[in-house]
């Protein structure tokens, strides 16, 4: 059963097309909820707190986009917010793996925004990337979060670039709005050894 690892960067639509792959029968871990469950658990919540203050908190809660503004205007406390949940998610992903053995799956994927920034290539058999073109993402992400231009391309800016994820890939998946997410897909699904080329 294959590691597969889906990525792309902010506004790409990775997403969206994880979903297309679990409606067509394709079992999907998807990293950055999870992240968001870890952050919430007692013990990684007063972690938190205590390293960034109650300045990230919103009626209690830790509140993503505080959370987000923090880390990606400085590398250091992205850094170290990475160090305290990746390991943590990488470990809920692999008892997830071991108990989809039993349904014996042709791949199942891994959803991710950082498996590049985060050296987690090794984890996978093979790596999808969701490509799309710069101003759409940013359109996407303004939008969806209700952030500016400037919020949306510091984020961009704390990814590897788009071209260095195309080079990495071994599949690229593109949705730009010309293509057809679900065909690309499906065709991935029907031709699962398209992925295991050598």
């Amino acid at each position: 059963m294959q590691k597969v690892g889906l990525t792309g960067g902010i506004g790409s639509g990775k997403t969206t097309v994880a979903k297309l792959f679990e409606m067509l029968g394709v079992p999907v871990f998807y990293a950055d909820l999870e992240a968001h469950r870890i952050r919430s658990e007692p013990a990684i919540f007063e972690e938190l707190v205590r390293h960034f203050g109650t300045n990230i908190l919103t009626e209690n809660q830790i509140d993503k986009h505080k959370l987000a503004t923090l880390i990606f205007n400085d590398s250091d406390a992205l850094t170290w917010t990475n160090n305290l949940i990746h390991p943590l998610v990488i470990k809920e992903f692999e008892e997830w793996y071991g108990n989809q053995k039993k349904e014996n799956p042709k791949f199942v994927i891994m959803e991710s925004a950082l498996i590049f920034e985060a050296k987690l290539e090794h984890l996978f058999d093979k790596i999808i990337v969701v490509d799309a073109p710069e101003d759409l993402r940013i359109s996407r992400v303004m939008n969806r979060e209700n952030i500016s231009k400037q919020e949306v391309l510091q984020r961009i800016n704390r990814q590897i670039s788009a071209d260095e994820k195309r080079q990495k890939a071994d599949v690229i998946i593109q949705n730009d709005e010309r293509h057809s997410l679900i065909e690309q897909v499906s065709n991935l699904c029907k031709n699962v050894l398209q992925l295991y080329k050598s």
